[in-house]
């Protein structure tokens, strides 16, 4: 196994080689998890992965994690879960049966009864309808969840086929926050973002169909309120700042938060930037999805990957707290606390508890 640094990302991010995942032990596996952490950007040169062990080995890490699906069980208990009993269920808002439904269009689900994984590619089915998520065209700057509090933290994008005229690119932002003077770190501490899904703002060729699946996936909360700056899994501490759903900063005016903002955008793609352009298919990019960006250049007709976004509780030691301050610490424990148990992930999650945050 070989470890290289990303060139572009500041001080972060590592490219490894040589990895045979058909004789990979499961000590070596959670040894590369604990480098991913640190490094926020891996990516596993050229695996000879498939769909089905590309799923059994990210398991390890941490259990898979859409928040929308926790709550959408929250808000109708009596839902199973499985996507084709949503139109037999009463009392549902027709978005939120549109955004199951849509979901159902892109998922790989119980792939030999492992699980599921989201695909990311072209085309369409026999009634139009796109058979992955972000069909076609760029996509912009974005974290996932980003406009949701409590944000899955782990992304995981096996390219699979006909990657090699596109790039997955990452913007990382742990050292433009420390590069900046005390007094201006300590406004960034305090400063609180707006967030709202906007149409356009990171795949300006979304389609109607999908819609509905990116409000309830990115910002599901009209005007959320999210700190920007929160700690990674690992501990890092940087900007939780996703371009496509922030709309303004808390107690500014309209015209002082873009200016900021705008500032601060420029100086994150002028120095902490690295696009990944494929080489050949079977990379595997892992990235941290809470103070780190992602998204898509080139060409994507016949591209088709797979993702996993999941939490990292197998490599950690205690519950990950990403907030400094009240009340979102409070905010994201109650709706922590109902997510993971409607998903059924609370048996292997470590569940913060507000007592110790006091």
């Amino acid at each position: 196994m070989k470890i290289s640094k990303i060139p572009g990302c500041g001080s972060f991010g590592v490219i490894i080689d040589d990895v045979d995942f058909n004789h990979l032990t499961d000590e070596e596996w959670m040894e590369i998890g604990k480098i991913h952490m640190k490094e926020l950007v891996t990516i596993i040169r050229n695996t000879n992965l498939d769909k089905i062990s590309y799923l059994r080995w990210m398991k390890k890490w941490g259990k898979d994690r859409m928040t929308f699906e926790g709550m959408l069980r929250k808000k109708y208990p009596d839902w199973n879960g499985r996507i084709d009993s949503v139109t037999e269920q009463e009392g549902w808002e027709q978005r939120d049966v549109d955004s199951v439904l849509g979901f159902a269009q892109v998922l790989e689900v119980d792939i030999a009864n492992e699980g599921k994984v989201l695909r990311v590619c072209g085309g369409r089915n026999e009634h139009g309808m796109p058979n992955g998520l972000f069909s076609e065209g760029e996509l912009l700057w974005h974290s996932n969840e980003s406009g949701n509090i409590t944000f899955a933290p782990g992304v995981a994008l096996l390219a699979y086929q006909n990657t090699t005229q596109s790039a997955t690119g990452f913007l990382t932002t742990v050292d433009y926050y420390h590069s900046v003077s005390e007094s201006f770190r300590s406004e960034l501490d305090d400063m609180i973002l707006i967030h709202n899904f906007t149409e356009g703002k990171i795949n300006p060729g979304l389609n109607d169909y999908q819609d509905n699946l990116m409000y309830k996936n990115m910002a599901p909360d009209p005007n959320a309120e999210i700190p920007m700056v929160i700690r990674s899994p690992y501990g890092h501490t940087g900007l939780h700042y996703s371009f496509n759903t922030v709309v303004g900063i808390k107690g500014m005016s309209q015209k002082e938060s873009d200016k900021l903002l705008a500032g601060i955008r420029k100086e994150l793609e002028d120095k902490y930037v690295y696009d990944h352009w494929y080489q050949q298919d079977g990379d595997l990019c892992l990235f941290d999805n809470s103070i780190t960006q992602h998204r898509r250049l080139g060409n994507t007709e016949g591209r088709l990957c797979y993702r996993y976004q999941y939490d990292y509780n197998s490599l950690q030691d205690g519950p990950w707290m990403p907030y400094f301050q009240q009340p979102y610490i409070d905010r994201y424990i109650d709706r922590i606390n109902f997510v993971i148990p409607a998903l059924g992930n609370d048996d292997e999650f470590p569940m913060p508890n507000k007592e110790d945050y006091k």
